[in-house]
Formats: structure tokens, sequence, C-alpha cells
């Protein structure tokens, strides 16, 4: 396959995944809010969080949150700039933005879910469950 058949394939598959996305988004599926909410949420914490959440929460890139179906636990996906994985130094402010999550009530669509902080590889920091 020559490199103009492959640019049309991986575009085509791109707007594929896209119309995907967006047409799940109101299903209970993963909804990708991404740095939109993530800004929301940095503001949250900045008004009502500590110091220390505080600095943790503006490693903050992405957070995306699925609309739980009735009886099923909430859960969502903080997305970080750190780096290095657990052994790294983001674990102990990953333990305070899942904890910040988890203390906030107004990020949260049920009374019980779990909220999970990863690192920019995609590496798992912490999980908290309220």
């Amino acid at each position: 396959m020559g490199m103009k058949a492959q640019l049309a394939v991986n575009a085509a598959v791109g707007l594929l995944v896209i119309g995907v996305v967006s047409a799940n988004a109101g299903s209970g599926d993963l909804a990708v809010q991404g740095s939109g909410s993530a800004s929301r949420f940095k503001a949250f914490v900045n008004s009502h969080g500590t110091s220390a959440e505080r600095t943790a929460v503006s490693h903050v890139t992405e957070v995306h949150r699925s609309a739980p179906p009735a009886g099923h636990t909430d859960s969502t996906e903080v997305h970080t700039d750190f780096t290095g994985g657990p052994p790294g130094d983001g674990t102990g402010p990953a333990r305070l933005i899942s904890a910040a999550f988890a203390t906030f009530a107004d990020w949260k669509h049920d009374e019980r879910g779990r909220v999970t902080v990863y690192d920019s590889a995609g590496e798992q920091l912490d999980t908290r469950t309220y």
C-alpha cells in the first residue's frame, strides 16, 4: 500500500473513531470530557482544597467520567503529567488528587464510586473507592 493510500485509511479510521465516541457519549459508555473537565476540577480544588491538593491538582491534564447506569458504580479516570509510574514522584500527589476527587461531591455521579489517577504514560498511580 502506498503512502497516500495509507494516509487515507488512517484518516478514515480516525473519523470513524471520533464518530463512535460522539455517538456513545450519552449512552453510559465512557464520555470523554478531557481538558475541559480537568480545568473545572482544578478550579474547584483551587477554591476549596488544601494547599497540597492545589499543588497536586495542577498536574491534572484530563478527566474522563462515565455516566453509569442506575445501580452501577461511578468510575472516573484522572490523567496527569507525572512521569515514572508508581516508583516516580507522582504517587504521593496522585493520592492527594484521588482524595480531593472523592471528597468533593460536585464531581461525583453517585455516592459510591472509584477514581483512578494515571501518569502521562497511562500507568496507574492511585485508585480510591468512595
